[in-house]
């Protein structure tokens, strides 16, 4: 057993993501202006255990130029099976079709994008952060689609990390130009002369709405991880939001399938908007299904999301000393509990429902203990 375990490699640790700035070798080889790091996810590629077999001290290089995201693939190892498997083979159609396999001829692509490399699309908004390293950087907001000049080929290259960093992730359908992009970029001014580099992305769908309305769906939204936790994410969910805020044919905003990392993100935020807007002001239980639907049409936001954030701010201002008032808060979220999941709870006999629904929201409760902290 332990000496087929040699030959086995977790691809996750296995394949090392690097951005690649302006190249730059140091002695030992090493590009010393490249920021690397492992993917969140390999199995569409490996499976699901994640494993590549055949190869000892195996390593794979996925290299992209850090504005223009041109791309080099390389591998190395110390040994390798007759029967191991094919690395290559069973990555390239998740990888850009445009990536080569010639460092040299990848290191002179770089070299120039570096210089020439500028986004594509409609600038929207700037910022700037409060964040080491990011001195002489601003951050800019980009609107595309697939009409935008230059930016189908982008696409072709950046989608490659909605497969590594978003779970259960697939490529898009890059023929239909409903959808909508929104791309963040760091500019970096040095010298006078200012490049670029790729910080994220959001795509958004308007899915029809009778009669004359869309809901637009958040598909996917990512930033890199060298740019997690400096606060980009939530400008950027921001910047998104009060643009389909502001056009009239959007109903409400709603996401597909958030992760945790995402669901909290967005409660955070609509939280905050929730709470500069008044919505929780004198706030007193039960709140109504009335208040709670227009205060989602009001706001462009789902009725769920709208519960959950009521929710938030009755825990937030709670006194569990008060028997009474605890006791209406928890009646105000076994509602919305019963009400989501009735179809699996009706199939239980009535001790083992209520059973079920206290357990459900014991957990939702600390839950929200936890968010409230972040806020």
């Amino acid at each position: 057993m332990n000496s087929l375990k040699q030959w086995v490699t977790n691809s996750n640790e296995a394949v090392n993501i690097r951005l690649v700035k302006t190249p730059s070798e140091s002695e030992d080889g090493e590009d010393e202006n490249a920021i690397e790091f492992n993917p969140q996810f390999t199995y569409p590629m490996f499976g699901e255990q994640e494993q590549i077999y055949g190869y000892k001290d195996l390593f794979i290089n996925l290299e992209f130029a850090s504005g223009s995201l041109a791309s080099c693939f390389s591998l190395g190892y110390k040994d390798k099976k007759s029967t191991a498997d094919k690395i290559y083979a069973t990555m390239k159609d998740f990888l850009p079709q445009d990536i080569t396999d010639n460092h040299d001829l990848f290191t002179q692509i770089a070299k120039r994008d570096h210089v020439e490399f500028r986004p594509m699309g409609t600038k929207v908004a700037e910022y700037r952060i409060n964040h080491e390293g990011a001195e002489n950087s601003v951050f800019e907001f980009y609107e595309a689609d697939f009409d935008t000049p230059r930016f189908l080929e982008y696409h072709k290259r950046l989608q490659s990390f909605a497969i590594f960093f978003i779970e259960g992730a697939s490529f898009i359908e890059e023929t239909d130009s409903k959808w909508e992009v929104r791309l963040v970029f760091e500019r970096v001014s040095e010298n006078g002369q200012d490049t670029y580099n790729f910080v994220g992305y959001c795509t958004m769908y308007p899915y029809y709405y009778y009669p004359e309305f869309v809901r637009m769906r958040i598909s996917q939204f990512l930033i890199l991880p060298p740019y997690q936790n400096q606060g980009h994410g939530s400008r950027l969910y921001k910047s998104i939001y009060n643009d389909l805020s502001s056009r009239k044919k959007v109903l409400e905003m709603t996401v597909e399938d958030p992760n945790d990392e995402f669901s909290d993100l967005r409660d955070k935020n609509d939280m905050r908007h929730l709470t500069e807007k008044g919505v929780f002001k004198d706030l007193q239980t039960p709140i109504s299904n009335e208040t709670i639907t227009r205060v989602a049409r009001e706001h462009k936001l789902t009725k769920r999301q709208v519960a959950r954030c009521f929710e938030l701010a009755l825990l937030k201002n709670l006194d569990k000393r008060n028997k009474a008032q605890y006791k209406a808060f928890r009646l105000q979220v076994k509602q919305r509990l019963y009400k989501h999941n009735a179809e699996a709870l009706t199939t239980l006999d009535k001790p083992e429902r209520i059973e079920k629904l206290h357990e459900t929201f014991l957990s939702v409760e600390e839950d929200y203990h936890r968010l409230l902290a972040l806020l």
